[in-house]
């Protein structure tokens, strides 16, 4: 009997901690481009840019006095220009839409090297070779 009591808290204690985590925000892919050249030693190179929409800001309601709920939430509330874990995660969906990329443009049919990656508020570049 007592066991079953502690069972239920713990699930109900797991439950409670699972739905309290912040959903990430989603990114949405806004503009993806890939340039092409030639380096001047003759090697082909590409940069491909994949910007995502921008994250609206969280808006406080000022004119009332904030709940402990409203100001964890806004706390937790996560922007891609301020956020190196989304920044992170769009690096992750740039590298996987590149190949496809690549191949309808018929572009580095041997393989590809990503050698350097920028940002910028809302965009990744990445640059690399052809093999």
């Amino acid at each position: 009997m007592v066991l079953r009591h502690i069972f239920f808290i713990l699930i109900v204690g797991l439950l409670a901690s699972c739905a309290s985590q912040p959903d990430e925000p989603e990114l949405i892919i806004e503009k993806q481009s890939l340039h092409k050249r030639l380096s001047p030693a003759g090697d082909k190179e590409f940069a491909f840019i994949v910007t995502v929409q921008a994250t609206p800001r969280m808006e406080l309601d000022s004119s009332r006095p904030i709940s402990r709920r409203e100001l964890k939430r806004f706390a937790e509330f996560e922007r891609i220009e301020d956020s190196p874990s989304l920044k992170l995660k769009l690096e992750e969906q740039a590298v996987a839409l590149l190949k496809p990329a690549l191949i309808e443009a018929d572009y580095c049919n041997g393989g590809h090297k990503i050698t350097d990656v920028y940002w910028r508020q809302r965009s990744v570049q990445l640059r690399g070779k052809c093999l």
